[in-house]
């Protein structure tokens, strides 16, 4: 079981402003491109982490290879890696959450709290890249354009959609919002691709990044979650929407 180390990033929303601070602290660790459909992503431990200057950093343990425990006190923080998705290929994991925070309007900046999320960062065009995009590059970290946020947390209901309000081009999911239990495993499975297309109008690229969040730093309070078995897959039966208790797992019907 080890902890993770954060770096020190100086944007929630455009995750790359003040780089100069980011390149001063050294190059990161080197990920590998995910090209496999249908297994579990790179081991957490090889994942990178972003925590924003002057704000406590939520906590990332990995205790298996595909499981991780995120905590969260007054905290935020982002676990991230780059990956490439097969043509066809959807995301699916478990989590839950043991610890929740109280319900926030998760369109407001300033209250979006919440105990788990989780993000897929889509870099720009090479035409709209800034040299700070290209420089990040070369050192590992992520050059954000569009993003899909899929949140565990807030004061809406399951499937609840907002424009991101952390980027312009961006869209935020509400996943499991007020129904879902404390102490419950829920099995997820999104067709990114075609809701990307819903949302900009055309495919998304194949290679991007997944970054994992806690964030409790606005309103304040602690929270607690799990998540595993994050990977690919080329089911396209839809995700069981049945809650499972602790320790269980069932496959999808």
């Amino acid at each position: 079981m080890s902890r993770l180390p954060g770096r020190k990033h100086n944007s929630a929303k455009a995750a790359l402003a003040g780089l100069l601070v980011l390149l001063a602290a050294g190059p990161g660790i080197a990920l590998a491109a995910i090209q496999a459909s249908g297994t579990a992503l790179q081991p957490f431990d090889q994942w990178q982490m972003l925590t924003l200057p002057e704000k406590p950093p939520a906590a990332f343990v990995v205790v298996g290879p595909d499981a991780l425990i995120v905590e969260a006190d007054a905290a935020v923080a982002f676990l991230y890696a780059e990956v490439t998705a097969a043509p066809g290929a959807q995301l699916a994991w478990r989590w839950r959450v043991d610890r929740g925070i109280a319900p926030s309007a998760q369109d407001r900046v300033g209250e979006d709290d919440r105990p788990l999320a989780i993000h897929l960062w889509f870099p720009p065009p090479d035409a709209e890249r800034s040299l700070f995009d290209r420089l990040g590059g070369l050192f590992g970290y992520p050059s954000i354009g569009r993003v899909m946020t899929y949140v565990w947390g807030g004061k809406h209901a399951r499937g609840t959609v907002f424009e991101h309000p952390h980027f312009d081009e961006g869209r935020l999911t509400v996943l499991r919002g007020t129904e879902a239990g404390l102490g419950v495993w829920y099995e997820e499975q999104i067709d990114f691709a075609a809701e990307y297309q819903e949302a900009f109008g055309e495919a998304p690229p194949q290679r991007l990044y997944i970054a994992i969040s806690a964030d409790t730093d606005d309103l304040g309070g602690m929270s607690l979650a799990k998540i595993q078995h994050l990977r690919w897959s080329l089911d396209d039966r839809a995700a069981a929407n049945e809650a499972h208790t602790p320790g269980q797992w069932s496959a999808r019907p």
